[in-house]
């Protein structure tokens, strides 16, 4: 069996699960027995960041991201939500600010303008605590508008650490991201036939820049797909990119946990 599969990127907080009625100790319990050995379980807003760190403090290989999404940018006073972000970014086992970006996918760019000031004050929170951004960029169909702002706002906060969470895009502006500090983190979606850039990133971006994520409970990957995700199905995405890269899967699980620890600066055994 391979081990030490770590989830950079999880919901483990997300309200499908209550819903469900599946239980956070039953997810970590299932995902170890396929390997997995850490999480990142990732906020996208006040209530879920807070979630987020009760849960990382409960189980031992769970840490916490505490963030805002885009999309809640125009929903919320920013100042005031950032300052919970800042308050909450002081817990143990916080080892990231995220997840936080820029999304044009729903309604283009209407909100830029809040969505932007919403990522440069939780930039100044992850600086101010020397954490990496675990950043979520989603473009309108055809475009890469999101992707080059964020390049900008990255350039111009002289961010040095970060994470580019589920990534679905080609290598070369995956290179632009890797160039400036950051890791590139490969979903389930890459278990998809469809994914073809996604398919030559992975086999084109060095395993030393990559990491691997569930996004869970959303993008089960193959066969999986269409059901809820859980971490343990990370193990399906280990192997469709070992099989991508011609590597081995237990090295393919040893480098990304490995690129993991670097970029959340903690310590693995």
């Amino acid at each position: 069996m391979s081990k030490g599969l770590f989830d950079t990127h999880t919901h483990l907080n997300d309200p499908w699960y209550q819903e469900e009625q599946i239980e956070t100790k039953e997810i970590i319990e299932s995902a170890k027995k396929v390997g997995v050995s850490y999480f990142c379980n990732v906020g996208f807003d006040v209530k879920s960041s807070k979630r987020a760190l009760t849960q990382a403090l409960k189980y031992k290989e769970v840490y916490a991201a505490v963030g805002i999404h885009p999309n809640e940018a125009h929903k919320v006073d920013i100042d005031l939500e950032t300052e919970e972000i800042e308050t909450l970014a002081n817990g143990d086992k916080v080892v990231a600010i995220g997840e936080i970006g820029l999304d044009y996918f729903h309604n283009g760019k209407k909100y830029r303008d809040q969505q932007i000031k919403l990522l440069e004050l939780q930039i100044d929170v992850a600086k101010k605590h020397n954490f990496p951004v675990a950043l979520h960029i989603r473009d309108e169909e055809g475009k890469e508008d999101a992707y080059l702002d964020a390049l900008e706002i990255i350039d111009r906060k002289k961010v040095k650490s970060g994470i580019i969470h589920c990534y679905t895009q080609g290598p070369e502006l995956a290179q632009k991201f890797i160039e400036r500090g950051f890791y590139i983190s490969i979903p389930g979606i890459v278990t998809f036939k469809s994914a073809k850039a996604l398919h030559k990133t992975v086999r084109e971006i060095s395993i030393n820049f990559l990491l691997l994520e569930t996004d869970a409970p959303y993008l089960a990957p193959e066969p999986m797909r269409g059901k809820i995700n859980t971490s343990s199905y990370i193990a399906y995405t280990a192997d469709y990119v070992a099989n991508l890269k011609n590597m081995d899967v237990q090295d393919i699980i040893t480098a990304t946990a490995t690129n993991a620890k670097k970029v959340f600066k903690i310590s693995l055994t």
